[in-house]
């Protein structure tokens, strides 16, 4: 889907309109007037083509005719280490929330360090209410989406739960905890999951706030080496930093076309913000005890410099894997592809339930 498709949606937003001055008056008889508003409607269609493929274009949401109607296909693609050695009791009320799914439960939570007051959604696994793994706890994945998503998003259009169902079915995952707190905490700004110096502290919220909501009203285990985040396009970006800012509380992250610096003016003007939220300027500085699996598509050229970004960055003991696929746009269809894959990869850098 690229400029030759352009040149001929401009082509027929050009030739409509001459074409319909062309025929205007040499139409005639009963069915003028319907021929008219048919050349009418052609003519709006037209121009909405010129419009829908130029902005697919620039943000490249889907990059084939495929992958518009069949989405990717990522179960062929290879996994490839980089490298070296490469519900719950509580203070806070979790209710289901079944419109979405019957083991999604939603709380709207205050973080008590960084005071933002926002929703959590945590999905459980098969068997979690099971009397049998009462005494179980679980690892948990923080799922991230993009601007201007909501936590829903992982619930619908991206396929968050029943992946990870039949990933653990067919015994390639852990069962994991699924998070999935609001990342866009104020409306219509994209904060890009930083903690800005006159708040909000979004980072803070999505790290120790979400985290200790979550540990005191689950059975999630506490450990860093049980906790990842996943996250796709802001998402992404958002899953790969904080891993690296925070490894006393993550041990794995999973970007899927995730961009490798802030792309926010409000970040990008600020120096010493923007260097402390850089993945690449983190990267050259430090060296956390992590994994990354950095994931994207070939067509999609900003999520492909990002990850040519990273790699030679990556320093013992901080590990990377590389997941890209040949073909696929920016969309929910590719990051769905993504999914079995990653879990599998998350279950073989996270531990696994065990009895508490």
């Amino acid at each position: 889907m690229g400029w030759p498709l352009i040149v001929v949606a401009v082509l027929f937003a050009i030739g409509g309109p001459v074409a319909c001055l062309y025929l205007w008056n040499r139409v005639k008889g009963r069915l003028a007037v319907v021929a008219r508003l048919f050349m009418i409607v052609m003519c709006q269609t037209f121009a909405l083509l010129v419009g829908g493929v130029s902005v697919n274009h620039y943000f490249e949401f889907y990059a084939s005719w495929s992958d518009l109607f069949g989405g990717g296909k990522g179960g062929d693609t290879p996994i490839e280490a980089l490298g070296p050695g490469a519900i719950g009791s509580g203070p806070v009320r979790f209710d289901r929330t079944p419109k979405l799914d019957p083991d999604v439960y939603s709380a709207t939570v205050t973080g008590e360090r960084s005071h933002i007051r926002s929703r959590i959604l945590v999905w459980v696994p098969p068997g979690y209410n099971s009397p049998a793994n009462a005494h179980q706890t679980y690892p948990v994945v923080e799922l991230l989406p993009g601007y201007p998503g909501t936590p829903s998003t992982w619930f619908h259009a991206v396929h968050g739960a029943s992946a990870l169902k039949q990933e653990v079915a067919a015994g390639h995952s852990h069962p994991f905890i699924l998070v999935a707190p609001v990342t866009t905490v104020i409306h219509g700004r994209d904060t890009e999951c930083v903690d800005f110096p006159k708040g909000p502290r979004v980072e803070t919220w999505l790290t120790d706030d979400v985290r200790q909501a979550v540990t005191k009203a689950f059975r999630a285990e506490p450990d860093r080496r049980a906790w990842g985040l996943m996250g796709f396009s802001t998402g992404g970006y958002c899953a790969a930093k904080m891993a690296v800012r925070r490894p006393d509380l993550f041990g794995a992250a999973v970007t899927m076309q995730g961009d490798a610096v802030p792309q926010t003016p409000e970040v990008q003007h600020d120096h010493a913000l923007n260097a402390q939220n850089s993945v690449l300027d983190l990267l050259r500085t430090h060296r956390p005890p992590i994994s990354l699996l950095l994931a994207g598509t070939r067509q999609d050229r900003h999520s492909d410099e990002a990850i040519d970004q990273i790699m030679p960055l990556i320093r013992a003991p901080t590990t990377a894997f590389l997941y890209v696929l040949p073909k696929g746009g920016h969309n929910a269809s590719v990051w769905n592809s993504m999914l079995p894959k990653a879990y599998a990869w998350l279950s073989s850098r996270l531990s696994a339930p065990r009895p508490s």
